[in-house]
């Protein structure tokens, strides 16, 4: 059965005849050019239409007897080959294109060896191209931009267009022939020498966003929801406010109304507030998590990898957001800007594209990005000011080593260069007068290791025969294996950083400040303040704890392992767990172990796999680090405990469940959660309690936590008479929402949808949830598909952005505060309730299970009177914790496993109890009665009627 179609395409390039395409001036521009023998150039940034447009302009062409040639250069590659296999390439894809017989090319190949590649491309145009095609030829070049990345030179391929060109006044065939180039540069990127410059004889085309009277089409797709011309229009008005006719956008905004299943507003104002509300929730509130397909990660992403230096985007930038219609100049961070889509030029003014650009690239985004730039921008300044004479802004010591980190892999000016030399210059000149101690210190503290007694010898003759910048970066080298932290120092923070930017909290930037510096009784009473600002944020309380430890001067440390960049709020969580724990130790009745407070080192691991290595590595070198909390997501623990295992460093992971993982296997290895195994085996058992049999699973392919619990549920589902139906990749970039659930239903007649996805899928998720509330589908049942899940989507976020999509979702997680049925409450809520007034509001699983694993490591260190990493791993192996010292259930590990059960809970609609559960968009979660059937709610087995499968097909 082919796929239901849709009126709205989001993402990807539109097919000729699609009803949702929309004409603008660059269509008719773009095709009376070629038709004349013009050569064009279409530049601008990403999904604005450029693929399309050449789409719909080549089919028209071809209509009249053209024939067009479309090359890809992402296709050609820009890695692994020179410039004869580039050229090669080109035109054995011009000849596939065309039909042409390869046997001629090869001739001509074979008799023009000596050739360069671009006279071979000349030859085959004229004793190839031009003689065996008689037609009017044009050639579609899209991905222009690619050629920047190629490892050669490539003017000469623009002048060889050029050469075309003015080939026409000597040559008449050459009249049959034009290019049109389309990509996200510049003509002066592209090609510096402008007395080559095939650009000064082509014609630009504008490809500007939809105006409402080009967009109008676009409220036929409405039709399905509203019955009212009118209305369609004034929705339309009411996005291109929004969007500024911004195609991709334009088009997602309508297709989410269609989806939405909320009765449109009529009166214009509540129509107006209705749109405005529907995309600050599905686009803008927490825009990374559901930004699907991609679209505002790819500005961001244009502006970080841009090669152009990112302090200088930024700043100007922000002079934008502040000022407004800045005049274009065509500087090149200008330029950058707008290609990456982010500004637009009117009339010769720059401004903001749309309001929802401005929303959420916004000055605390820029703030954001800013702190992890050039750490020396104002002593950089100060020095060029003063024309590079004034050495008092040259770096020293740690800064100058953090700043030479910071340049590492970085695009920087020649300004870069010569301050970051001239500091290693001045660096050097003050350590020979002190040389001799230094190597002596240097010889001391390799020669401890035998292993290292040849580095060292190098080391002594490389400093002997090097001067000036060798010299300082083999000590940073040297230092960097000793000192943790050095390498990736933005990675790592127990109170120098603040990882939760943008959070205006003046105090907190103040005891960062005062940590940095050595002055923790300072940085104590500003963190205090900051901890009573904002009591729901855990690492201020956290950097508290560690101001008195470090003031103390005698302190134990444990590390928290969490994906920070990758996702926030779920950070935050763990952190919350952490910080309990912590805040609770220092302030006992002892404060502390012996006088000992607990100190606590924060590192982000982005759940990136390679980050997650390097992290392990950096709290291995960390002598002082006793045990690690962490990390979050099963894939990167993967590689963490590789290295934890031969370091005897001890890892109680609070959110890691798969079932790959385990004490056998890493011997350092504990969690305080259930096991994928656990989760998977109860979720099919409540499956089979309800009537469920028949369900199409969708998972992350390769992903460590997601293939461990989609094969838990499977193996317990098939083994008690349930059948998997169909397994999809959720990352499949051609997995199209709305067809796999339609799909699910009429097709393979499951009786239930079940996701296991990863962190980053999440959003995936929620929109294939949207999609089972098709009319079609929910006409003829009455009702939704149900869904089961893993604990991933677990959060206040997954509710806020799925509100009714998620409706009586079904996941296992491991912890949820119990009632109990005497007059006394449960530990677990008794623990709900003081983390709920410790952080001002609910707590997750997340943050229980951190604080049971911080809680696991000080009973360990509590009961030894000398703790080294290898006893406190043989003690946790035995310890027992009551549950009044827990989150709510007594704690042992039996082989690194917690012996515990997970918790059904599902989605419902309104507010549930404040301090019990994550809620969020008028939706909570709360426990599924595991005594009582439901089967009454499930849909039928089968579809069997045919007639029935044909009014949905319908």
């Amino acid at each position: 059965m082919n796929q239901p179609e849709k009126y709205y395409q989001v993402g990807g390039t539109l097919k000729p005849d699609v009803p949702s395409y929309i004409e603008r001036q660059a269509d008719k521009d773009l095709y009376e050019m070629l038709k004349n023998g013009n050569f064009c150039y279409v530049f601008n940034s990403r999904q604005m239409g450029k693929s399309s447009l050449q789409v719909r302009v080549c089919k028209r062409l071809e209509a009249e007897d053209f024939r067009c040639v479309v090359i890809s250069l992402e296709i050609l590659g820009t890695k692994g080959f020179n410039q004869e296999q580039w050229y090669d390439t080109l035109i054995k894809n011009i000849v596939d294109k065309l039909d042409l017989q390869r046997e001629q090319l090869s001739t001509l190949f074979q008799d023009n060896k000596r050739l360069t590649p671009l006279n071979k491309l000349v030859d085959f145009f004229e004793k190839i191209l031009l003689a065996k095609v008689n037609n009017n030829i044009v050639i579609f070049i899209d991905e222009i931009d690619k050629v920047l990345s190629l490892d050669f030179p490539t003017d000469d391929f623009f002048s060889f267009i050029r050469y075309c060109y003015n080939q026409r006044a000597n040559n008449r065939k050459y009249e049959r022939i034009t290019f049109a180039l389309l990509g996200v540069a510049t003509p002066s990127q592209l090609i510096k020498d402008t007395r080559r410059t095939p650009f000064n004889i082509g014609e630009a085309i504008q490809l500007n966003g939809f105006s409402f009277q080009e967009a109008r089409p676009l409220t036929q797709g409405l039709e399905s929801k509203v019955n009212d011309l009118k209305i369609a229009e004034e929705i339309l008005q009411e996005v291109l406010k929004w969007t500024s006719g911004q195609p991709f956008l334009t088009q997602k905004i309508c297709e989410i109304i269609v989806d939405d299943e909320n009765v449109i507003p009529s009166e214009a104002k509540l129509l107006s507030k209705w749109i405005e509300e529907l995309v600050k929730s599905r686009i803008i509130d927490n825009w990374e998590f559901q930004d699907e397909p991609q679209h505002l990660r790819t500005i961001r992403d244009r502006i970080i990898n841009s090669k152009e230096p990112m302090i200088k985007l930024l700043k100007f930038y922000l002079e934008i957001l502040q000022y407004h219609d800045l005049p274009s100049n065509n500087s090149p961070e200008q330029s950058e800007l707008v290609l990456s889509g982010l500004l637009e030029e009117t009339a010769g003014k720059l401004n903001v594209y749309n309001p929802i650009y401005k929303s959420v690239f916004d000055s605390n985004w820029v703030a954001e990005m800013l702190a992890d730039m050039r750490p020396y921008e104002e002593e950089l300044l100060g020095w060029l000011s003063s024309n590079s004479q004034d050495k008092s802004w040259l770096l020293q010591g740690h800064e100058l080593q953090k700043a030479i980190k910071w340049c590492n892999d970085k695009n920087l000016t020649i300004e870069d260069y010569q301050f970051i030399n001239a500091s290693q210059e001045l660096e050097i000149n003050n350590l020979r007068t002190s040389q001799n101690l230094q190597i002596a210190d240097l010889k001391n503290q390799i020669i401890e290791s035998k292993r290292f007694q040849r580095l060292f010898a190098g080391i002594t003759a490389s400093l002997m025969i090097f001067t000036g910048v060798i010299t300082f970066q083999l000590k940073e080298k040297i230092q960097s294996v000793f000192i943790p932290y050095i390498e990736e120092p933005e990675l790592f923070s127990q109170g120098e950083k603040s990882f939760f930017l943008g959070n205006g909290n003046y105090y907190q930037n103040q005891g960062v400040d005062a940590f940095k510096r050595g002055n923790y009784t300072e940085a104590i009473n500003q963190f205090a303040k900051a901890k009573e600002i904002d009591k729901n944020d855990p690492e201020g309380l956290i950097y508290y704890n560690n101001a008195l430890a470090h003031r103390n001067g005698n302190y134990l440390t444990l590390a928290v392992a969490v994906p920070i960049n990758a996702r926030r709020d779920m950070a935050k969580e763990i952190l919350r767990g952490v910080a309990q724990a912590q805040d609770e130790f220092n302030n006992n009745a002892g404060h502390g172990l012996n006088n000992q407070l607990l100190n606590i080192v924060i590192a982000d691991d982005k759940n990136d796999r390679s980050l997650g290595e390097r992290v392990a590595q950096q709290f291995i070198k960390d002598a002082n680090v006793l045990g690690v909390i962490g990390h979050s997501g099963s894939s990167v623990s993967e590689v963490a405990l590789a290295k934890y295992k031969d370091a005897n460093l001890g890892m109680i992971s609070p959110t890691s469940t798969s079932t790959e993982l385990s004490m056998e296997k890493y011997k350092v290895f504990f969690r305080t959660v259930p096991s994928d195994a656990k989760a998977g085996e109860q979720l099919a058992e409540y499956a089979i309690k309800n009537a469920i049999n028949k369900v199409v699973i969708f998972y992350k392919a390769e992903d460590t936590y997601s293939e461990s619990l989609k094969q838990a549920f499977q193996t317990a589902f098939e083994n008690k008479g349930g059948k998997v139906v169909r397994i999809r990749n959720l990352a499949d970039r051609n997995l199209n929402a709305s067809y796999e659930v339609y799909r699910s239903v009429v097709e393979d007649e499951a009786n239930a949808v079940v996701f296991f996805p990863n962190i980053e899928l999440i959003s995936t998720v929620i929109n294939m949830a949207r999609a089972r509330q098709q009319p079609k589908i929910q006409k003829i049942f009455g009702k939704n598909i149900p869904l089961l899940g893993g604990d991933a989507l677990y959060g206040a976020d997954t509710l806020t952005q799925g509100q009714k999509a998620l409706e009586s979702l079904v996941l296992p997680i491991p912890w949820f505060p119990e009632e109990s049925n005497s007059t006394e409450e449960s530990y677990s809520k008794k623990f709900a309730k003081q983390a709920c007034t410790q952080w001002g509001g609910g707590i997750s699983w997340r943050t229980a299970a951190s604080y049971d694993a911080t809680q696991a490591f000080i009973k360990a260190i509590s009961e030894l009177k000398n703790p080294t990493r290898q006893t406190i791993v043989e003690k946790l192996k035995s310890i027992i914790l009551p549950p009044e010292k827990t989150s709510g259930d007594a704690l042992t590990f039996q082989n690194g496993e917690r012996d515990k059960k997970p918790v059904l809970v599902k989605v419902v609609p309104g507010s549930g109890d404040d301090c019990v559960g994550a809620q969020g968009g008028g939706y909570h979660f709360q426990k599924v009665d595991e005594n009582s059937s439901s089967s009454s709610s499930v849909l039928p087995l089968t579809i069997r009627d045919e007639g029935v499968k044909n009014k949905i097909a319908n």
